[in-house]
């Protein structure tokens, strides 16, 4: 559309500019900060391994190239949108940032189905119809408006497009700290892995066991284990042969650092159990399997395995001694006692809230409320 005011030109680049900045910023920063795992995922799969992903230049790239067509687009449509709708120039580009950033993962805890082909269409009439509304009210012929009065148009239909954008990519949330975890653990960022996985409910399998070895590898197995949910058990521990389709390489990571890598059709127990014997076993296999058998609630052979390397004592990583002190409180005749005062009266007091009266969802809650990082919550609640 062509303007006869030079007040009116210098709007029309204005609007341009303002669209296109908002654009690259929101593109950049959405490729960059908040899908750089779920992006390194799809090229991982997509390459099978052959490339490798970097985030930076990645998003840099993704943002010039899609940048460019909608600099294509406003070359191609300039001529005949109404000023106030300029922003539907890159309502493609934006589709084409969702499309980039839609992909779902079922194996790795993405458990929500991918846009259908009728949400697409529907965006496609949408776009239609905003055309058709541009065409039936053009700007006026007497260009006496305001800047103001072009920008918030565009501005709303910049927010529109955002949130359309946003909500066909893949948002899992679950899916995302799992994919993070994973690239927290090919940095050897432990700490960060466990921050990852903290307010994950239910993990799947690959984020349990990422979580197990980063607890591992900073001496913290026996001390914040059950501060984390495990609703797999020992199965939770260890990775499968299928998880090598993750970006970061679970399986041989976790076979290293144990010494033997878990064959395929294995309960992780009985691997552990096996693996633990072997010459070439490492020192973390033997906190693996003291933390299987507390997964499988396992208190004697637990018992039995921690006193062939440890003595009885206050200096014993906590869960161990939660799970010494339950097993003489449930078998009274046990030998050796295990003697904690401090402990004893947490255990108590966790007691008298698993005995009180009222339903068990309500008992359920008191005791996690007050121990939901203890054996204890794990052993009666899991």
């Amino acid at each position: 559309m062509r303007y006869s005011l030079p007040q009116t030109r210098t709007y029309a680049r204005g609007i341009c500019i303002l669209c296109a900045t908002y654009f690259v910023v929101f593109t950049f920063c959405f490729l960059y900060f908040l899908q750089p795992d779920l992006l390194a995922q799809a090229q991982f799969q997509f390459s099978e391994g052959t490339t490798e992903y970097h985030p930076l230049w990645a998003a840099l790239l993704s943002t010039f190239l899609i940048f460019l067509l909608g600099v294509f687009l406003r070359y191609f449509q300039t001529n005949w949108l109404p000023l106030r709708m300029k922003a539907c120039i890159w309502s493609i580009p934006f589709m084409l940032v969702a499309a980039l950033t839609h992909w779902r993962f079922a194996q790795f805890g993405d458990t929500e189905s991918a846009p259908s082909i009728w949400w697409w269409i529907l965006l496609v009439l949408c776009y239609i119809l905003l055309l058709l509304f541009g065409f039936a009210f053009p700007d006026s012929s007497k260009e006496r408006e305001s800047f103001a009065t072009y920008a918030w148009p565009n501005i709303v239909l910049l927010i529109f497009f955002t949130i359309v954008c946003v909500s066909l990519s893949n948002t899992n949330i679950t899916l995302h700290r799992t994919l993070r975890a994973a690239r927290y653990m090919s940095e050897h960022k432990y700490e960060q892995v466990l921050d990852a996985a903290c307010f994950e409910h239910r993990p799947p399998r690959q984020l349990s066991a990422m979580t197990a070895m980063a607890l591992d590898e900073t001496g913290q197995m026996g001390e914040r284990l059950f501060a984390y949910s495990h609703p797999n058990g020992s199965e939770g521990l260890l990775p499968q042969l299928s998880d090598t389709a993750l970006f970061f390489n679970l399986p041989r990571a976790v076979g290293e650092h144990l010494g033997y890598k878990c064959g395929p059709n294995t309960s992780v127990t009985f691997f552990l159990e096996v693996a633990s014997k072997m010459p070439k076993a490492k020192p973390a296999m033997r906190n693996y399997l003291l933390a299987a058998y507390l997964l499988d609630r396992d208190l004697n052979r637990f018992s039995e395995l921690l006193l062939q390397g440890d003595t009885l004592s206050t200096t014993l990583p906590r869960h161990y001694r939660e799970a010494l002190l339950l097993r003489q409180q449930l078998y009274p005749e046990t030998q050796p006692e295990f003697e904690d005062s401090l402990l004893n009266a947490d255990f108590q007091e966790f007691r008298t809230l698993l005995n009180k009266k009222g339903t068990k969802d309500e008992r359920e809650f008191d005791c996690r409320s007050r121990f939901g990082a203890t054996y204890w919550c794990y052993y009666f609640f899991r």
